[in-house]
């Protein structure tokens, strides 16, 4: 149903070159809301429109997600207009903030002093930031969630060497760090630390900084999983990785935090990174926002009552901490993560046998031009005994399995992501005919290539 200006009232949307109104709708969710909009409109009744900022990054994925959130939360509810415009993570708030005529901001900041100054307006905020100020109310991602998940992760992959590289100066980046430490520690392993100054500060050029990454890499003992504070840091690992010759994933295997997905495909071999639920975020932090916007909520409304009743009243994947701020847990909201997308970059198990992890790397460069277990030989020099046995003792498989699993592999992303026909897929995955790419694919994944297909689209 269109509402125009007339019908909004004194309330209606108001026009600045240097704002942007990002969405405006009216949608219901059930029968019920849809009769109470009609009621009030009959009755004659000013229904009201909130007018909200949205200070948060547009430049990263992360940020992207959370205003995803909140854009599903305005068009379910139909009472938003929210406006937003092109920024970084550490942009000073715009003046038309301070200026505009606004119910409620959702902020999210690098520095505590930033979002202290938007709380500083007096109008009812929510608080998206690492370091959000003791009074503040604040939606957080669950980092030490996500750094249990990578843990685990890794060690599911028989790794027994682990490092971490962190950003010096963060909160967010200190919280992963330790909490991948003690979930290593209950497992019994140790893990080295560099923290670096990757992207934020200038103190040295970045290929000095560069080298004091790749002398830690190459001093780390192999097979090593490696978690990277953030995706950004986990590429430049890879990177690294790619001008010491070493092999990604058999001989470090990588992960990120965030799940960029266009940082994550652009990576080479493909970044896994754990996805924090940023959209979640968002709605959750919208939905607090609006009960302190409407008058007719008590104090910070069902947020405040649910969290004073207990945890166990909580969404899923949601739940309310202090542990790293001394805060009333009413103030503060954290949510889970979805968890790991698993691509290329830890696809393997450790592979302690340095000859079978460089096979291995071979056979996953190469699966796709069509080689064969006489191929290997010719590379690797061994007989064919010693290499099927060597190689089912480091990866309990065979050469030609692993040929078969990485060929498998192609061929679903090719399915997933192309309208390219049997034939030409069959081509560019190394398979000698199309008859036996369907039967082995319907093997491996137990349906047709053609049924894949329209499951994933």
């Amino acid at each position: 149903m269109a509402i125009d200006e007339h019908q909004i009232g004194s309330r209606g949307l108001w026009k600045n070159d240097n704002i942007y109104v990002w969405k405006r709708s009216w949608q219901f969710t059930n029968a019920t809301s849809c009769y109470e909009f009609a009621t009030q409109l009959s009755l004659g009744e000013n229904l009201t429109l909130y007018r909200v900022a949205l200070l948060i990054e547009t430049s990263k994925a992360f940020g992207r997600g959370l205003l995803a959130g909140v854009g599903r939360f305005a068009r379910l509810h139909g009472q938003w207009s929210t406006f937003v415009d092109e920024r970084g993570l550490s942009d000073p708030i715009p003046d038309w903030v301070e200026s505009g005529d606004f119910d409620g901001i959702i902020v999210r900041a690098s520095q505590r002093e930033t979002l202290e100054y938007v709380i500083g307006f007096g109008i009812p905020t929510i608080c998206l930031g690492e370091e959000n100020p003791v009074s503040a109310i604040s939606v957080m991602n669950d980092d030490e969630a996500c750094a249990e998940l990578a843990a685990q992760h890794l060690l599911e992959r028989g790794f027994s060497n682990f490092g971490f590289l962190g950003h010096r100066g963060f909160i967010w980046s200190d919280v992963r760090r330790n909490r991948f430490q003690q979930a290593l520690a209950l497992a019994g392993k140790n893990c080295d630390v560099l923290e670096a100054s990757i992207e934020t500060t200038r103190q040295a050029p970045w290929y000095q900084r560069r080298e004091r990454l790749a002398k830690w890499i190459a001093g780390l003992p192999k097979p090593v999983g490696i978690l990277a504070c953030y995706d950004s840091a986990a590429r430049t690992i890879l990177e690294v990785c790619r001008d010491l010759k070493l092999l990604v994933p058999e001989q470090v295997a990588v992960m990120g935090v965030d799940n960029d997905e266009v940082l994550c495909d652009l990576c080479d071999p493909p970044l896994t990174s754990v996805a924090p639920d940023t959209e979640a975020i968002g709605m959750r932090a919208a939905e607090l926002l609006h009960r302190l916007m409407d008058p007719t909520q008590e104090a910070v409304g069902r947020f405040q009552q649910k969290s004073k009743a207990g945890a166990g009243t909580e969404e899923p994947r949601q739940r309310e901490t202090n542990e790293r701020a001394k805060m009333p847990s009413e103030h503060r909201v954290i949510v889970g993560p979805v968890g790991v997308v698993t691509r290329g970059s830890t696809d393997t198990h450790a592979i302690e046998d340095p000859l079978i992890a460089a096979v291995a790397g071979y056979i996953r460069r190469h699966a796709s031009d069509g080689i064969d277990v006489s191929d290997l030989l010719a590379e690797f020099p061994m007989s064919r005994r010693t290499l099927e046995r060597r190689f089912n003792k480091a990866l309990n498989q065979s050469p030609l399995e692993l040929i078969r699993r990485v060929r498998i592999n192609h061929v679903k992303a090719l399915l997933r992501e192309t309208d390219l026909k049997l034939g030409s897929i069959c081509e560019m995955t190394g398979f000698s005919y199309t008859a036996y790419m369907v039967g082995c694919f319907k093997e491996v994944e137990g349906m047709t290539p053609g049924q894949y297909r329209k499951q994933t689209r």
